[in-house]
């Protein structure tokens, strides 16, 4: 007799083949009298069928309904159209599968999980060695949406920061740690570029509304100070003991001029004067900005505004980050390896055997160890299902000649009869984005050819061009510091690097044991046990500004390098702050606690990383955030970093 858990697979699978199998819409009724595993009762079955519904949605099949044509009043009606079920093979050579799984597991899009993608795609292949996790990119709710967008030449409606767009959508980019859409802007007649986490009500229209229009050079790779409709060229002058920081920052190609004493003149060409300012006083008062008047003035305004605390222009939320970076990132948890489930639940098992079927009914047969492995199905659980579940699927009338046929003999399997299971379940819109992602995103790094080549395959068969449809930056770092830092890891030798700590504004030259190296929210860290503090910690390698390996080992950490990018001291300084509205951004970018609301006014308290960076956060928000209380810091950081600021330019 059947347990409970393998009768509703047995249904599930049974009303998914009736309904792949017709050519009409199916109503209620005929599914209830015809489909076998049903109970009877109009009530009962009700109740069941809404369930079976949910989870089929929920697993990716494409349950289509309508008005069943010809009834009056209208019926609705059921059906799976093949064309949105079924997952064209994509052909995939052994080295492009292996591939796309090290990708998968290395690249991880956050809230999804890949392996059901893979049973579609012939199963999991051996995972080798161990992979480090190098990146963790954010989901966003509508990547799905926009993703069905791109591939279906859909134009998009959507309100962006509140307004009405019309947009034609081409190419979604992952890039300083934000997602964004680019596309043609049908209101504005010209190509522009939305956050995601901006846009809101996102509705598509019918498929291929539009032929996509070339995307300009440039874009998303300009630093913000040249995204505008200004046009300035600034003269910025560094300190020595930055300058080669603020030259990464700026790009190496930037013109510039080195003084004698190491300092650096920059000049800049500047189409958005707010951008620069930020940029400029991010670098507090190691740097100066020259000219022109109107920004040196206009940077003055600010500063004065904040040194007095009287009104200034109110604090913006950051549109993207600033050429500085994020002063200091959230802690990135550490990726938990994902447990393989023993005991699965019906939904479970019908995913995995939506997917095996049609690969072992394709390949003529297939032994259970292999089908075990490729698809990570319990051996015990498996054998019973496919002997007790899947030898009873089939489509009315369930004559011997529309059932599945399985044969197991001597630990070999074989499937027959099983046309309406064909191919295997298309990768849903999530599944695809991520592993889009996931795969573009090392190959960025690797260049790796299997890669690029089971890319390609893959992104054929979903009907998307990956150099068009898709863009993925990990990070900004110098590829000299990365690489070297990478050869560290894997070489297990230390490394003298000299770093900017943008917390606290100081360079210092240390010596490092490199652990991992990883990507998050936009930038590249290196985890590594400090010489110089006795501990281990977390650099960001935009902000190493040499870096050379030693001619000596070290002894790596046993087990799994989290990768955390950064330690809040267990009693560390802290500053509570009263946020108005305009500054209230900062509790979406920074690890807040201890929230206490009085109107529209917040009271948070912040951990303090170090003095310098809580002054380029004062300077900032301006008179919208006020120092309520502290621990462990100076009084008046902001007004006091505007001060020095002052005397610099007085001077």
């Amino acid at each position: 007799m059947s347990t409970p858990a393998s009768a509703k697979l047995e249904r599930l699978l049974n009303l998914t083949a009736a309904l792949l199998a017709t050519e009409r819409l199916l109503p209620a009724s005929e599914i209830a009298s015809k489909v076998a595993g049903y109970a009877d009762g109009k009530a009962a079955f009700r109740r069941t069928f809404e369930r079976d519904k949910s989870e089929l949605r929920e697993m990716g099949i494409p349950l289509e309904t309508g008005a069943v044509p010809g009834s009056d009043p209208p019926v609705e009606g059921y059906r799976i159209r093949p064309r949105d079920y079924y997952l064209d093979d994509p052909d995939l050579a052994a080295d492009e599968r292996a591939a796309l799984h090290l990708a998968a597991r290395t690249v991880r899009l956050e809230g999804t999980a890949l392996e059901t993608a893979f049973w579609a795609l012939g199963g999991r292949p051996p995972e080798g060695d161990p992979a480090q996790e190098l990146a963790v990119i954010p989901f966003n709710e509508h990547l799905a949406t926009l993703y069905r967008a791109i591939s279906g030449r859909s134009v998009v409606s959507f309100r962006h920061r509140g307004e009405p767009r019309t947009v034609e959508p081409v190419r979604l980019h992952f890039a300083r740690g934000h997602w964004y859409l680019g596309g043609h802007d049908r209101d504005r007649a010209a190509w522009r570029h939305f956050r995601l986490d901006r846009i809101a009500e996102p509705t598509l229209g019918d498929a291929g509304g539009f032929v996509p229009k070339p995307a300009p050079s440039g874009g998303l790779e300009r630093p913000p100070w040249a995204m505008g409709a200004e046009s300035w060229t600034a003269q910025i002058h560094v300190d020595a003991d930055v300058a080669d920081w603020a030259l990464g920052q700026v790009g190496q190609d930037t013109h510039h001029e080195r003084r004698p004493d190491g300092s650096l003149l920059l000049h800049l060409p500047v189409a958005n004067a707010d951008a620069l300012v930020d940029f400029v006083l991010g670098l507090l008062d190691r740097a100066e900005l020259i000219g022109p008047p109107e920004l040196r003035e206009k940077l003055l305004e600010r500063v004065q505004a904040c040194a007095a605390g009287s009104a200034q222009p109110p604090a913006r939320a950051p549109g993207r980050a600033t050429a500085a970076g994020p002063e200091q990132p959230a802690q990135a948890p550490a990726a938990a390896a994902p447990s393989r489930p023993r005991r699965l639940t019906s939904s479970e098992r019908m995913h995995r055997l939506l997917q095996l079927i049609p690969w072992v009914a394709d390949r003529g047969g297939a032994t259970l160890t292999e089908i075990t492995e490729r698809f990570d199905y319990p051996a015990d659980g498996l054998l019973d299902d496919l002997q007790q579940v899947v030898f009873m699927v089939g489509v009315p009338p369930y004559t011997p000649d529309a059932l599945i046929e399985v044969e197991v003999a001597d630990g070999f399997v074989q499937i027959n009869f099983a046309d309406y299971f064909r191919k295997p379940l298309r990768l849903t819109p999530p599944q695809a984005v991520a592993l889009l992602a996931a795969a573009t995103g090392l190959l960025g790094l690797t260049g790796d050819s299997a890669l690029e080549r089971g890319l390609a395959k893959l992104a054929g068969t979903l009907g998307v061009n990956p150099a068009e449809a898709l863009e993925v930056r990990l990070g900004e770092a110098t590829s000299e510091a990365l690489e070297t830092l990478r050869d560290g890891c894997r070489e297990h030798r230390p490394a003298a690097i000299r770093y900017y700590s943008y917390d606290r504004d100081a360079v210092t030259e240390r010596v490092i044991e490199p652990y991992r190296t990883f990507a998050h929210e936009g930038a590249w860290y290196v985890r590594a046990f400090c010489r110089r503090s006795g501990q281990e910690r977390t650099f960001r390698l935009d902000r190493v500004t040499a870096a050379d390996l030693l001619d000596e080992s070290f002894d790596p950490p046993p087990g799994p390098v989290p990768a955390t990018v950064w330690d809040p001291p267990a009693e560390g300084p802290w500053v509570e702050l009263t946020l108005e509205g305009p500054a209230q951004w900062v509790l979406d970018h920074y690890p807040a606690s201890q929230l206490a609301w009085e109107g529209h006014i917040c009271r948070a308290r912040l951990p303090v990383g170090g003095v310098a960076w809580l002054e380029r956060l004062l300077l900032r928000l301006g008179p919208a955030a006020r120092v309520a209380a502290s621990q462990g810091l100076p009084p008046e950081p902001g007004a006091a970093a505007a001060r020095r600021i002052l005397a610099r330019y007085a001077g």
